[in-house]
């Protein structure tokens, strides 16, 4: 993919074009559908054009890319990016014409998917229920859907029109030949385009056993199901048939729900979570890549670490952590009010919930949580970074206070009452916690002291087997 200064440049003029009207509707199917896929850039972008086409109802005035950047507030670079979204979603078709050095482009604008094409779709939904879950997806199909009314018992008695008006016998004046352009009718859905050229249907057809399916049985329909799922789940051609095998009907022909449904759950054994919509624009650092990040040896892999956690939302954060496990409820809610009371930014947000979890061994505690809060807001944290720095201070001061209570304090096995006040616990944590330039503290034990710690050491471990 070429650079996008290559492409794009801001004295770059453009217009808009329309393909139709956009109704309120449309306006909401792009706030609640569109939007937690492309982004809220993206929707300011589509609506500044959408609402530049309807000073002039179906071609805007030329303008240069320059005004879109200040409208916006937004780098080139993202602005280009937004572009690249709205066409792939089918939402937005780009041409244009180059003159010398100069280029001018046409930007065409498209309604988006109705409610029932989208929740149809297979593809576009399955990426909306991954990005938003099973409850706010459920929310949305019912806020774009009702309850069909029963017309049982009803007798119609509409009349036509000739029962309401009278024939028609003609006119001395012929209806005239349209000259000034034609009559606007609602903008068209153009929805996702896919093509062939990752999957090959070649090979799919003459792998297919004609006992077990007809190659006839490969329709369109069954064709364009076959390349959403290998968009979706990146299901390879060999893989695809085995799928198609356990989907054929008593009558030879194919189960498409059914088909979409042994995929998912394919994927999900394998992965344990649901596949998300990521722009190949877009250096991001998955989760895969994250859970590589073991010591940091230098500067890139912090980096790299601090990349993920400003991408990330504390949700998914929570998932990765526990293996695509969905969150607990009440954990949802503690990290909701700690956010909402101490107003603090996404990625310090997901340190502190990173610290917490390793410091308390898996478990939320609100008032811990909401303590080092309040400190962290006080000094003014902004960013993943600065929140790590802060993390790694205090775990050093507490272990330091640990060391000193232990040197202050006898160790006294055989005291039930102070038995946890001895043993403590092992503190488990983030790797960017271990930093090379903090040294320990070097001691040299004598022999009897260290015979003596191991002594201690077996005493301890036998009590915990002992569950005592």
């Amino acid at each position: 993919m070429a650079e996008f200064w290559m492409e794009l440049q801001p004295v770059d003029s453009y217009q808009v074009k329309a393909n139709g009207v956009l109704s309120e509707k449309d306006r909401k199917i792009m706030t609640f559908l569109y939007q937690p896929l492309m982004g809220a850039e993206c929707l300011a972008l589509y609506d500044t054009l959408v609402t530049e086409v309807e000073e002039n109802r179906l071609w805007s005035e030329s303008h240069s890319h320059s005004q879109l950047l200040n409208l916006l507030g937004i780098s080139l670079a993202n602005l280009f990016q937004a572009r690249l979204k709205l066409e792939g979603l089918g939402l937005l078709r780009s041409f244009v014409r180059t003159t010398g050095e100069s280029r001018h482009y046409i930007y065409e604008m498209a309604a988006p998917l109705s409610p029932e094409q989208f929740f149809s779709d297979g593809l576009l939904n399955i990426y909306l229920y991954s990005k938003i879950g099973n409850a706010q997806y459920q929310r949305l199909r019912r806020f774009f859907s009702d309850e069909p009314m029963s017309e049982e018992g009803f007798d119609e008695v509409t009349r036509s029109f000739q029962d309401v008006f009278e024939t028609f016998n003609g006119s001395e004046h012929p209806v005239s030949a349209v000259t000034n352009g034609e009559p606007i009718g609602r903008a068209k859905s153009q929805g996702v385009t896919l093509d062939d050229k990752t999957f090959d249907f070649a090979v799919l057809l003459q792998s297919l056993s004609p006992t077990m399916l007809s190659r006839n049985a490969i329709t369109e329909e069954v064709r364009a199901c076959i390349l959403k799922l290998h968009a979706i789940y990146a299901v390879e051609e060999l893989d695809m048939v085995h799928y198609l095998y356990r989907s054929v009907q008593a009558d030879g022909s194919l189960d498409l729900d059914y088909l979409r449904k042994i995929v998912r759950d394919g994927y999900q054994l394998q992965h344990n979570r649901l596949p998300e919509l990521t722009a190949k624009t877009q250096q991001n650092v998955n989760k895969e890549e994250a859970e590589q990040i073991t010591r940091p040896e230098d500067a890139s892999d912090i980096e790299a670490l601090q990349a993920y956690l400003d991408r990330v939302t504390p949700y998914q954060l929570l998932i990765d952590i526990s293996d695509g496990a969905v969150p607990a409820e009440t954990d949802l809610k503690i990290i909701d009010e700690v956010m909402n009371q101490q107003n603090l930014p996404i990625p310090v947000m997901n340190v502190l919930i990173e610290y917490v979890l390793l410091r308390l061994d898996g478990k939320i505690a609100k008032n811990f949580m909401l303590t080092i809060a309040a400190h962290w807001k006080r000094k003014k944290v902004q960013t993943a970074k600065e929140a790590m720095e802060m993390a790694w201070a205090e775990h050093e001061k507490y272990k330091k206070l640990q060391e000193e209570g232990t040197k202050k304090e006898p160790t006294d096995y055989r005291n039930k009452n102070n038995k946890y006040k001895q043993q403590g616990r092992k503190e488990v944590l983030p790797d960017w916690f271990d930093k090379e330039e903090v040294k320990p503290v070097e001691k040299v034990m004598t022999s009897r002291e260290k015979s003596t710690l191991d002594k201690q050491v077996e005493e301890m471990k036998k009590r915990l087997k002992e569950g005592r």
